[in-house]
């Protein structure tokens, strides 16, 4: 709808001559390229839904039959319980000792000391 408005609005515009003849060419690319895609999206659902129904069609008859010659299901067999899995190992990633006594430098605690174009 608001490609629509926009080309109508560029043609007016270019009609009363507010505008140049070449203003409608952007809108108007636009709003065709998004029809042909709207075009197409509905030729796909259309061609899906024709397999979809005729899947349907196709294997309907011989689920039935299956499930006529069927043989009574057995039951299943009980599933042994897991086994507890071990914890995780938590590794824990700290700095070396000798980092800790070095001196963090402050790049700005000397910023009072300096004057501008030092």
């Amino acid at each position: 709808m608001m490609l629509l408005a926009l080309t109508v609005a560029s043609g007016v515009l270019a009609e009363t001559r507010m505008a140049a003849w070449w203003v409608i060419v952007p809108p108007s690319v636009m709003l065709l390229g998004y029809l042909l895609l709207l075009r197409e999206a509905a030729k796909a659902d259309a061609e899906r839904q024709s397999v979809r129904v005729g899947a349907v069609a196709h294997v309907a008859p011989v689920a039935a039959a299956r499930v006529a010659s069927a043989a009574p299901v057995a039951p299943v067999a009980p599933v042994a319980p897991v086994a507890p899995v071990a914890p995780a190992k938590i590794i824990a990633f700290l700095p070396p000792q000798e980092a800790a006594q070095e001196p963090i430098y402050d790049q700005y605690a000397d910023a009072k000391l300096r004057a501008v174009g030092d």
